[in-house]
């Protein structure tokens, strides 16, 4: 570091890397001086849109430059992403990454080890893009107790919910998504939650001191939501959102799932690629960060401002990272977390069905709050919405209910969020 100019390296050079070189070429050097002096790739060949002189395929070049302050990774996946940050920062540079899979799987550790370093690692990308969100909660809510925080945290499914809910059928949303480069040729990890988990991990160590395991993690994704749960939905003056939710009061518990969750509800407003997290507290009432959630301008933007804070740090020589929240309650297993649950049925139109299903619910101690028949010929549509009960009383009543001669099929089940 000389003359307040920091040379900085990139691991990767991917959409995201890319962007992210073209930003800190172009950076304003009224706002701080950076020069970019390495980018690891693995084909050093391959034609690029900046100078092939910055190109290697050999990570030690950068880890053992002692002129390069920090190191932006960008490479995606865990592995050797995680081996490489964590030699980064015990050798004391400053790390940015976006990747959710490093941090959720490995998150506390590195923070440990950079705190042991005196060394900066900063992740803001890694869960809402282009959101600043993850700041506020490690450096201005660090004073205030959380009760809970609730995000919709992957573009991907945010948008193909969207387009269902104007009318397309879950394949066509999905194919368009994948047209327009929102989701994978593979879209598991989004459809399926299992990106949203990945960033629930995250915001749990943050807000509350927990990483919570992908076993304690309850997962459930959109692929069976269809164009009929919508039209439900808006009967009910509702929505559905991929929703992650992270509750510690009377017990902590980290979940993702689908939700019908109110109109009037921030979240009912977040629509296409956006993401929004609600954060809130018995201090602060309720927060709402929302922004594009997705895309490789609004994550390289989350990352050219932790380069700037990570900038500003390294003059101090010590890290960036207050001790951790640490965890006092107690783990709440999801079959005891309460939910309200909005669940559809095709029945036989006849005589003492409601009464039968009632009963099964009674025995289980759920209580239904509305019911809706509507009838097609020997064939009913029976929607009902439940009271809040225990996850597992709820799925006993509904396994004991699909056993019974006169349900042919429980079409759809959602949780309400209440």
């Amino acid at each position: 570091m000389e003359n307040n100019t920091f040379n900085v390296a990139v691991l990767g050079a991917g959409n995201i890397g890319s962007a992210v070189v073209a930003r800190l070429i172009d950076l304003d050097k009224g706002i701080v001086g950076l020069n970019v002096k390495k980018i690891l790739v693995r084909d050093t060949k391959k034609a690029r849109d900046f100078s092939k002189d910055l190109l290697t395929d050999n990570f030690d070049e950068i880890l053992n430059d002692d002129s390069i302050d920090l190191v932006i990774e960008v490479l995606g996946g865990i592995d050797p992403g995680k081996e490489y940050i964590d030699a980064l920062l015990k050798k004391g540079k400053a790390v940015i990454t976006a990747n959710k899979d490093i941090i959720a799987d490995a998150g506390c550790d590195l923070i440990q080890t950079a705190k042991d370093n005196n060394a900066c690692l900063y992740f803001e990308a890694a869960v809402a893009a282009g959101i600043p969100v993850l700041k506020p909660l490690i450096e201005s809510l660090r004073g205030e107790e959380l009760t809970k925080v609730l995000g919709i945290i992957n573009g991907t499914s945010n948008y193909m919910l969207t387009s269902m809910e104007e009318g397309s059928s879950y394949e066509e949303a999905l194919s368009t998504a994948q047209e327009l480069g929102y989701a994978e040729p593979d879209p598991t990890n989004d459809v399926e939650g299992i990106d949203a988990k990945y960033k629930a991990v995250i915001l749990s160590l943050l807000c509350f001191g927990v990483s919570p395991s992908s076993d304690e993690l309850f997962t459930d994704g959109i692929s069976g939501i269809t164009k009929e749960d919508f039209e439900w939905a808006a009967r009910l003056g509702k929505t559905i959102k991929l929703v992650a939710q992270i509750d510690n009061k009377n017990g902590f518990n980290a979940r993702v799932h689908p939700v019908l969750i109110n109109n009037k509800h921030p979240l009912a407003a977040i629509r296409g690629a956006l993401n929004a997290v609600v954060v809130e507290g018995d201090n602060i009432n309720q927060l709402v960060f929302s922004g594009p959630g997705a895309g490789s301008e609004p994550t390289a933007s989350a990352i050219i401002g932790d380069v700037l804070s990570a900038c500003h740090q390294l003059s101090s020589e010590q890290t960036n990272w207050y001790p951790l929240r640490e965890f006092e309650g107690e783990m709440k297993s999801f079959e005891d977390v309460e939910s309200s649950m909005f669940i559809r049925l095709s029945v036989n139109d006849e005589p003492g069905v409601l009464a039968k299903i009632s009963g099964t619910f009674g025995e289980n101690n759920v209580s239904i709050e509305s019911v809706i028949q509507e009838g097609r010929g020997d064939k009913a549509e029976l929607v009902l919405v439940t009271h809040e009960a225990p996850e597992k009383d709820i799925k006993n009543s509904i396994d004991q209910i699909s056993a019974l001669d006169s349900v042919t099929t429980v079409t759809s089940t959602l949780r309400v969020y209440v």
